[in-house]
């Protein structure tokens, strides 16, 4: 690995992390020389960036060498806190001109930019830690999963709660093989809020680029567009040229667990079909924006975990506010809110994941609490217990500096994001059974 920095030069000028670490997972260090950190160069810097900036720089053994964003607000908040990091606006100038000073950094922009800057990463045989999902389409998402199969590269993708308690509960949870061969896995979101009236606006009216960014930069491959307050800083995610979906955001996280403690390794779907809402919108509307609800159903081969039968996955989302009660056909099916009643929860929350198997279900919620069974003969026995273990972030550094592999690796996350997208592309075609081998 390549690193200029030493511990005592790096204690000298005492760089202050953006956020606190996670707190009851304690970092296990691993260096490979006393002397030696990880020289990091971080691409985003603001909001979500931030964050994921924080918790990296919060590790002892890492140096932030060099700072990226294409909005110079977000570069100006974080220059401050590491004031000897070199600065850029452009991402590949800063992969040419840092050339060997970096060993590792962190893609934290928005879906549509992420694989440009992820290959470049790793044809240059750096460490990547990336934020879900790892790119835009299924033809980039192969692309990763080929070079990173071809480097000894560290990888991680941003599914940051697979690293708390209730996440590797639900992953031992589920190996222990308690509730028998699973036949059905829900996970489900309503947590988001009404939109404003014009959320959904198209088109967009054309506003002047502001002073502070590199709009060009920001579209990156997208086709260049006039800007438009709809886009950044926040509201990307909905729409199709520039995020995929809550289904690309939320449905990886609660995925992540499911697909760990079941070993779906590289597995692939058999066929997915979709339902989405019949949205009042103009064709140009639907040519801009994901749908607004959805119900995905894959089916899934069969794997150790479901006894070799195949299984299915379903996937519900949509506003939660009074204005945009959900229909039936966008919620989890409603016996289960009944078995739901019989455990600690007392009833499904806004957004988790519940797995049914041959001898019972395990309910697991996002953020936090701890996942719990109810059995079918009406026992309710404790979940297993997990031992401490070093955040999302912590990991990577940790097998940067001594090896290993990481939980979210890209060999894992590159198939679990295969499956979300061929779920976003049946939303594209509602009510039509997509063979998943064809796509």
């Amino acid at each position: 690995m390549k690193t200029h920095v030493t511990k005592r030069e790096f204690l000298g000028f005492a760089v202050s992390a953006a956020v606190a670490p996670l707190a009851g997972f304690p970092a296990v260090l691993k260096r490979r020389h006393p002397n030696e950190l990880l020289s990091h160069a971080a691409i985003g810097c603001g909001n979500q960036a931030r964050y994921d900036l924080g918790q990296l720089a919060n590790h002892r053994d890492i140096h932030i060498t060099a700072l990226c964003d294409v909005d110079s607000r977000y570069l100006d908040a974080v220059r401050k806190q590491f004031p000897d990091a070199r600065v850029y606006r452009d991402a590949f100038e800063m992969f040419a001109k840092e050339g060997d000073r970096i060993d590792s950094v962190n893609v934290s922009t928005p879906d549509h930019t992420h694989a440009q800057y992820i290959l470049e990463a790793l044809k240059r045989g750096l460490n990547v830690y990336a934020q879900k999902p790892l790119c835009h389409d299924l033809a980039d998402c192969r692309r990763i999963a080929e070079l990173a199969a071809g480097k000894k590269a560290v990888t991680q993708m941003g599914t940051q709660i697979a690293a708390w308690e209730c996440d590797r509960q639900t992953v031992a949870a589920l190996a222990s093989g308690k509730i028998g061969e699973i036949r059905r896995v829900w996970l489900f979101s309503t947590r988001r809020t009404e939109p404003r009236a014009d959320y959904f606006k198209w088109p967009l009216p054309e506003l002047p680029v502001p002073k502070t960014l590199d709009w060009k930069l920001w579209l990156g491959p997208v086709k260049e567009r006039p800007y438009g307050e709809g886009y950044h800083p926040r509201a990307w995610r909905k729409w199709r040229a520039f995020g995929t979906s809550w289904l690309g955001d939320l449905g990886l996280h609660l995925m992540s667990p499911v697909w760990l403690g079941m070993n779906l390794g590289a597995t692939r779907p058999l066929d997915v079909t979709a339902e989405v809402a019949a949205d009042d919108w103009t064709d140009a509307q639907r040519e801009q924006f994901w749908p607004s609800m959805s119900h995905v159903t894959w089916t899934m081969p069969g794997v150790k975990a479901s006894g070799m039968k195949p299984f299915t996955v379903e996937w519900c989302d949509g506003f939660g506010h009074v204005a945009f009660r959900l229909p039936p056909k966008f919620l989890p099916p409603a016996f289960l809110q009944d078995v739901a009643a019989r455990t600690p929860m007392k009833r499904l929350p806004a957004q988790g994941r519940v797995v049914e198997g041959t001898e019972g279900w395990l309910f697991s919620t996002h953020y936090g609490v701890a996942p719990c069974y109810a059995m079918k003969d009406g026992s309710a026995p404790n979940v297993p217990s997990v031992d401490p273990a070093p955040s999302h972030y912590h990991q990577y550094i940790d097998c940067c500096l001594g090896g290993g592999t990481t939980r979210s690796a890209f060999s894992m996350a590159a198939p679990m994001t295969a499956w979300g997208f061929m779920g976003n592309l049946a939303q594209l075609r509602p009510g039509e059974r997509l063979d998943c081998s064809k796509l």
